[in-house]
């Protein structure tokens, strides 16, 4: 099976701001194995906090919001270099910046790490554009979102979460957010237009919790599947 991971940045750190290193090293431990098992995998990772650190500063330095964003991508950058280096020679030794350099990097059949790649693109998009060029089984988006809800459960105690739901009504949803720098909450826009328009199975899921990854791949329904309309 061919899957792709995208890895909310947020994930990565602890409230000290540290390097969330135990939650690193079951990320790791899952994509071996999966790969072991004889799955192909690839990897999108985001900017988290640290793209957050550098927008904020960068806020305060007046510095355009163009700026900004690449500030982010290389963030995004820095922690997929963390995951190409812990999985040594199964990953491939370089993080693509170009589209280009995806295409190439998945053809040596290793397992491709990427950060973002261009201002104004969230590393969503990305996930989903390498998900449709290498035509993926699978597309796990994995965050602090274990699902999808019909509007935001920690402001709206009576939000109802789905099981499943088709790519209009996230479409809706994702309308209702602000695409600023660092502000991709659930997901972007662009990101599911393409997910939608080659019928990529989506789904969303809880990423504190490395394990569902291969309990999703085994056919457990475990947070939120998006299917075609």
């Amino acid at each position: 099976m061919k899957v792709v991971l995208k890895i909310g940045g947020s994930l990565l750190y602890q409230k000290s701001l540290e390097l969330e290193i135990g939650l690193v090293k079951r990320y790791i431990d899952v994509i071996n194995k999966l790969v072991d098992e004889g799955n192909e995998v690839s990897v999108v990772v985001g900017g988290g906090k640290l793209a957050k650190i550098l927008i904020k500063a960068s806020n305060k330095l007046d510095i355009s919001q163009t700026y900004q964003d690449i500030l982010g991508v290389e963030a995004t950058r820095i922690h997929a270099l963390i995951l190409v280096a812990s999985l040594k020679d199964k990953a491939y030794h370089f993080v693509p910046r170009s589209f280009d350099e995806i295409r190439k990097a998945l053809s040596t059949n290793k397992i491709v790490i990427v950060g973002g790649l261009q201002p104004g693109q969230s590393t969503n998009a990305v996930a989903s554009l390498i998900s449709e060029f290498w035509e993926a089984d699978l597309l796990i988006n994995l965050s602090n979102v274990k699902k999808v809800y019909d509007k935001n459960p920690d402001e709206h105690p009576d939000a109802r979460p789905f099981d499943q739901m088709t790519y209009n009504v996230l479409l809706e949803l994702i309308n209702q957010q602000k695409s600023l720098p660092g502000k991709y909450d659930l997901f972007d826009r662009v990101g599911c237009e393409i997910a939608q328009r080659s019928k990529i199975t989506l789904i969303f899921t809880d990423g504190s919790k490395p394990e569902n990854i291969q309990k999703i791949i085994n056919g457990d329904k475990i947070g939120t599947m998006i299917i075609d309309s």
